[in-house]
């Protein structure tokens, strides 16, 4: 009797000890699962970006100084508003923010040897029609003097697609601006190619 009775307890035993591996053993698997699905739920896409805007000086434009050496040599923070078109992003509007360097030479002109049209990186903010905002950080470069019929200076610099709202909430990427300034005072035309990294 005494044996039969420490048989069923070493058997209720190790039943419960296979329930509670069992149990472990499901509980992991759900923690597994669910990880899967939030990796599975995050995935990201890379997509080609193209875009073509005109920006022009606001009216606060150099109001304010960055920083001065002297009434020639100054950086004054310039303002740009403007608009165009984007694949991702469709007809936009940008405000663009970022000290621009004037350096005069003894007679008044554009001393471009010293640093004339050198400007800063800046935060660059690009709004959709939708209200979607793509956020991106430029980086600085310099005005180069060009001989053309409808432009007067040209620019290369770069963009990083840091974030946004909407569809380009937790966005990353790079992007090559290329600036043309206009000889007539209008603005600036830009083209601007690369590639945006969109979580789905």
């Amino acid at each position: 009797m005494r044996l039969f009775k420490l048989l069923c307890v070493l058997g209720c035993t190790a039943c419960m000890l296979t329930t509670c591996e069992n149990d472990q053993d499901q509980l992991m698997e759900n923690q597994l699962t669910e990880t899967n699905y939030q990796k599975n739920s995050s995935k990201t896409v890379e997509v080609p970006y193209k875009a073509n805007y005109h920006t022009s000086q606001a009216d606060d434009a150099f109001s304010q100084l960055c920083s001065s050496n002297s009434p020639t040599d100054f950086w004054g923070q310039d303002h740009q508003l403007g608009y165009g078109n984007a694949t991702h992003l469709g007809n936009f509007t940008v405000d663009l923010e970022f000290c621009f360097h004037v350096v005069l030479d003894s007679e008044g002109q554009p001393d471009f040897d010293a640093g004339f049209g050198e400007f800063s990186g800046a935060d660059n903010i690009l709004e959709a029609n939708s209200g979607d905002l793509l956020f991106t950080t430029s980086s600085g470069s310099q005005l180069i003097p060009i001989q053309d019929e409808n432009y007067v200076f040209e620019f290369e610099n770069h963009l990083t697609v840091t974030g946004g709202t909407g569809k380009f909430e937790n966005a990353t990427g790079e992007i090559i601006n290329y600036g043309m300034v206009r000889n007539d005072g209008s603005g600036t035309d830009h083209h601007q190619e690369g590639t945006l990294i969109l979580v789905k």
